[in-house]
């Protein structure tokens, strides 16, 4: 099954595709809007930069090895973020 979200602006249309959904089988897909808000972005932010939150980064790659990256990510068991580093 796959993660759900609801869209707190759209709270009705959320749970009527959650319901048809359900009716349709307990093994479907079930889409969710990710609308990110600014507030929750800043909030996150201040939880980085606290150190409360860190990401966990699998290893930092070149621009130039993009491939190597993307191999990486194929090959499987990543145990966290691949990072490309542009400058």
């Amino acid at each position: 099954m796959v993660s759900i979200a609801s869209d707190v602006d759209h709270l009705c249309r959320s749970l009527s595709c959650l319901l048809v959904s359900t009716a349709c089988g307990p093994r479907r897909v079930r889409f969710f809007s990710g609308n990110p808000k600014r507030d929750l972005f800043a909030e996150l932010t201040r939880y980085a930069e606290s150190g409360a939150i860190r990401p966990v980064v699998d290893g930092v790659h070149p621009l130039t090895g993009i491939a190597t990256a993307h191999r990486a990510l194929e090959a499987g068991g990543v145990r966290g973020k691949h990072v490309i580093q542009v400058v």
